[in-house]
């Protein structure tokens, strides 16, 4: 990497760092208000209070750094052209494609970060933080629950439940279908009426086994099988996670048990796209930063953040809606999830090449 390519990261990497800060402040406002009333409420100690902040920051960091990345590349490109030091460089015959080269790698280097942080750390503080939302509100739990959904490690397989109702004061599920996967190949599928958990642990009734393989199905039936779920039913009636909170692994095995269960999945569906489509948006903003960062400004950060924030709100305001209407089936998961990316890279790309 050449040393102006090096000097060009520097002026963006201080100010994307400011703007990870930043954003995730102000993401976290409403939710210090939320855990400030919380605790005054339920005389929730300050330790709590802190745990519930921190675990949440992973979560909103995963929105942040699009939105970062954007303000960094805008006000450092901002920067460089108040110096002139771009149009230094485009003399010297270096193109704006060229020039941006190093805006495409710290985008991409953004979106490997995002993804990473949405498909290994939010998963696990997100379970944590509900855990702990859970003790701390002791809210009683509904008698029974419709379509219950979770994912555990049974017997080496990684597991994925679906029950039709549960009731966690009885301890007794319904019509309970488990997919079990090795290396990411559901290898058996198991069908009951019912389960009951007791001294032993969880028991299923009446119900079949499927074994999967590539060439056949072998198929049993059974009036009892005892399944190693460690769980207890206190502990499979904590609030379930929304599919935005799951890694992208996650997803994919809860779609495979939904179908199964001849259930909609559209909904994962387009959350699983938005899961690729957020950190993926870094690039497509990186790149409309560098033509809006040239324009002339009279006051470089004020103005820089005004635009950002502008262009934030619409790219919001056009994913919530894009998003609703793909939960709904107006339009594929695929395009509820990219459409605002699409809008954001046309945009740059015009920009871009009238800027050249």
């Amino acid at each position: 990497m050449r040393l102006i390519d090096r000097y060009i990261l520097r002026e963006i990497g201080g100010l994307f760092l400011f703007g990870v800060m930043l954003f995730t402040t102000l993401l976290m406002v409403n939710h210090l208000f939320y855990i400030a009333r919380l605790g005054s409420d339920l005389a929730v100690s300050l330790r709590t209070n802190f745990e519930l902040l921190v675990l949440r920051v992973p979560y909103l960091a995963t929105y942040s750094l699009p939105f970062a990345t954007l303000f960094g590349v805008l006000l450092a490109f901002a920067r460089l052209s108040e110096r002139n030091e771009v149009t230094a460089l485009r003399t010297s015959g270096w193109s704006l494609a060229r020039v941006a080269a190093p805006v495409v790698f710290a985008g991409v280097v953004v979106m490997i970060g995002a993804l990473g942080l949405g498909e290994w750390i939010v998963p696990a503080a997100e379970t944590r933080y509900r855990v702990v939302l859970t003790e701390v509100s002791r809210s009683p739990m509904r008698q029974i629950q419709i379509n219950v959904l979770f994912r555990e490690e049974v017997n080496g397989f990684d597991s994925v439940f679906h029950a039709r109702e549960f009731n966690p004061n009885e301890g007794a599920m319904s019509y309970v279908t488990i997919t079990q996967f090795d290396q990411r190949r559901a290898v058996r599928v198991i069908e009951a009426e019912q389960a009951r958990y007791g001294p032993d642990g969880w028991v299923l009734h009446r119900g079949v086994l499927y074994l999967l393989s590539p060439d056949a199905t072998v198929t049993s039936t059974f009036d009892q099988m005892r399944v190693a779920l460690a769980r207890s039913p206190q502990q499979l009636a904590l609030p379930s996670r929304d599919p935005y909170e799951m890694s992208i692994r996650e997803l994919r095995q809860q779609m495979v048990a939904l179908r199964a269960a001849g259930m909609n999945v559209v909904k994962y569906a387009v959350s699983l796209q938005a899961k690729l489509a957020l950190p993926t948006s870094s690039i497509f903003f990186a790149l409309l930063a560098v033509p809006l960062g040239l324009r002339p400004h009279r006051s470089g950060r004020s103005i820089g953040f005004g635009v950002t924030v502008f262009i934030l709100i619409v790219y919001w305001l056009l994913m919530s809606v894009t998003l609703t209407l793909g939960e709904r089936g107006r339009i594929g998961s695929f395009w509820a999830a990219w459409i605002p990316n699409v809008v954001v890279a046309t945009t740059a790309a015009v920009l871009l090449w009238r800027a050249r």
